[in-house]
C-alpha cells in the first residue's frame, strides 16, 4: 500500500538581527491531494493579480483573496524569535567579550577602516552561527517534534520544503537530519506555491504580533484559518516563543491576545 505524502513548508516574515522587528516561521503540513488543490488556488489568484509570487502584503492588500484558502485542508505550527530580548553581550562570552578579544589582532596590511570593516563582519558572523545554532535550532526542534507528535512519521513519508532561509542552508540541513532525520528541500519560493503559502501564514502572524498596518487583514485571514493551528500543548505550545523565559512581556500578550480574535 502507497504512503501518503505529507508535504511540510516552511518560511519565516520579519528578521532575527534587527531589535525593532519579529522573527516569526510558519509551518505547514499538507498531504499531496490538498497541495495540488493550493497550487490551483495560488495559480489562480496569481494569474489574476499578474503576480509571479503571491506574498502576506500581496493578499492584504486584495482583500477578496483573504479567505480564498479557508477551505483547503492543512495544519499549522508557528514559532517565534524576539531579537529585541537576545542578550548578545550578556549571554555569550564570545560576544560579550568581542572587543577585548580583538583589540590586539594583526590585522595586517589593511588600513584601520578597512579594519573595522572586518571587525565588523567577523561579530555579525559570529552572531549569525549563534542564532543558526540556538535559535534557528530551537524554531527547528520544537516545530518538527509537535508537528510529529501529531503526524506521525510511522504513518506517513514527511517531506520538509524550506525557503532558503537567512541562515546556512547546510546549517539547516544537519540540524533537521540530526533531529528528525529528514533531508529537506530548499526551493526557491517563486518556483513552490507551498513555499509562498507558507510566507503568507508567516506574514499574516508576524502582523497580529507586531500589530502593524496589516493588522486588520490579519485578522481576518487569521479567523479563518484559526481552526487549522495543530493543538496547543502544555509542552509546547502553539504559537511557540523561542527562550520564553528571556522574552518581553508585551510580545508575550500579543501573541496570547491572537485566541481572542473572533
Amino acid at each position: 500500500m502507497e504512503r501518503v505524502k505529507i508535504f511540510i513548508f516552511s518560511d519565516e516574515s520579519g528578521t532575527w538581527h534587527d531589535d525593532k522587528d519579529i522573527y516569526v516561521r510558519s509551518w505547514v503540513a499538507i498531504t499531496e491531494k490538498s497541495y495540488l488543490t493550493l497550487v490551483n488556488k495560488i495559480h489562480e489568484i496569481s494569474d489574476y493579480l499578474g503576480s509571479n509570487e503571491l506574498k502576506w502584503k500581496t493578499i492584504a492588500g486584495n482583500k477578496k483573496y483573504i479567505s480564498e484558502f479557508n477551505d483547503i485542508n492543512f495544519r499549522i505550527f508557528i514559532t517565534v524569535s524576539s531579537p529585541a530580548d537576545i542578550k548578545w553581550c550578556e549571554k555569550y562570552k564570545i560576544t560579550k567579550n568581542f572587543e577585548s578579544s580583538i583589540q590586539g589582532f594583526d590585522f595586517g596590511e589593511i588600513d584601520a577602516n578597512l579594519a573595522g570593516i572586518v571587525k565588523k563582519k567577523l561579530y555579525d558572523d559570529i552572531k549569525n552561527v549563534l542564532f543558526l545554532n540556538f535559535y534557528e535550532r530551537f524554531h527547528i526542534e520544537n516545530a518538527t517534534k509537535r508537528i510529529e507528535q501529531i503526524i506521525k512519521p510511522s504513518d506517513c513519508d514527511l517531506i520538509y520544503r524550506i525557503d532558503p532561509p537567512q541562515m546556512s542552508i547546510d546549517g539547516w540541513r544537519d540540524i533537521l537530519m540530526k533531529i528528525s532525520n529528514k533531508r529537506p528541500e530548499f526551493p526557491r519560493s517563486d518556483r513552490d506555491e507551498g513555499i509562498q503559502f507558507a510566507d503568507i501564514v508567516a506574514g499574516c502572524f508576524r502582523s497580529l504580533f507586531i500589530k502593524d498596518d496589516r493588522y486588520e487583514e490579519a485578522k481576518e485571514f487569521f479567523i479563518g484559518i484559526k481552526n487549522k493551528l495543530i493543538d496547543k500543548s502544555r509542552e509546547i505550545p502553539n504559537p511557540n516563543i523561542i527562550f520564553y523565559k528571556e522574552v518581553n512581556q508585551d510580545l508575550k500578550n500579543s501573541i496570547s491576545d491572537i485566541w481572542k480574535i473572533k
